[in-house]
Order: C-alpha cells, then sequence, then structure tokens
C-alpha cells in the first residue's frame, strides 16, 4: 500500500485553459428546474511529472442542455512519482493525489463560473460543494 503524503508546496497549477463555454442567453430560466453535471478527465505525463485534469459542467433543464463549459488544468508534481504504482499492466495513482488535484482544479473552477455567470441568466448560481474522490467515478465521455 502506498503511503505517500500530498504536499501542497510540491503541487503547482501551471496553467488554466477554457476549451468550451457555451451558454444559451435566450432560454428562460423562470419557473423551472435544471440539472448541474460534472464530469472529469485525467491525464499525465510522467516523464514532466505533471497532469492535466479536465473539468466539464453543464446545466440542463428537460428541453435541452442550455451550459456548457470545459476547462483544463494543468498541474506540476514534484513528487508525482511517490504516488505511482501500476494495477493490471497500467499506471495507477493514488487516490489522495488524483483527489487532491481534482479538489483544486473544482475549487477554482468554482469561483472562474461564479464570476463568468455573474452577467448572465444564471448571476447568482453556485456550484456546490463536492466530495473531490466522488468526482473520480464521473468521467468526461469522449
Amino acid at each position: 500500500m502506498n503511503t505517500a503524503k500530498v504536499i501542497a508546496e510540491k503541487i503547482s497549477l501551471e496553467k488554466i485553459k477554457p476549451i468550451r463555454e457555451n451558454l444559451d442567453l435566450g432560454f428562460d430560466l423562470k419557473d423551472k428546474e435544471f440539472q448541474m453535471n460534472i464530469a472529469q478527465s485525467i491525464k499525465h505525463n510522467l516523464e514532466k511529472k505533471s497532469f492535466k485534469i479536465s473539468l466539464l459542467v453543464s446545466f440542463s433543464s428537460t428541453e435541452h442542455v442550455f451550459a456548457e463549459y470545459l476547462y483544463d488544468f494543468y498541474f506540476k508534481v514534484e513528487n508525482m512519482l511517490e504516488f505511482v504504482s501500476e494495477k493490471d499492466g497500467k499506471t495507477a495513482f493514488t487516490g489522495q493525489l488524483l483527489g487532491t488535484l481534482i479538489g483544486l482544479s473544482y475549487s477554482t473552477l468554482r469561483g472562474i463560473l461564479y464570476s463568468r455567470l455573474a452577467e448572465t441568466n444564471l448571476n447568482g448560481i453556485i456550484l456546490p460543494v463536492v466530495n473531490p474522490n466522488e468526482l473520480l467515478n464521473s468521467k468526461i465521455s469522449e
């Protein structure tokens, strides 16, 4: 069992890149219920000790998806190799490290979207606090 500990000072957020920002401003939300969905994708580069965390947040009603935001978060993790193991012939990382990176990405995205949505018909929407480890189960369908 891997007992490596996440050390905040060894993690740096290198870049945030908006990939897709779609918002249907003509959609009337008055008296409508809508749902929010969150999905993620994780890619890594062992040589560069880096991760790319992609987060997709979408808002939909029964009629259609009226808002969708996809952002990539690029991290460098100095001690990345302490969290790696091999599972079924594939590289695997501890849930502790992946949960930390997704948590940092999601928290950052919450602030970005709060700001982006302030001037829209979604003004005042704050993404909920979620357990980052649960986000590991919701993959972006490619």
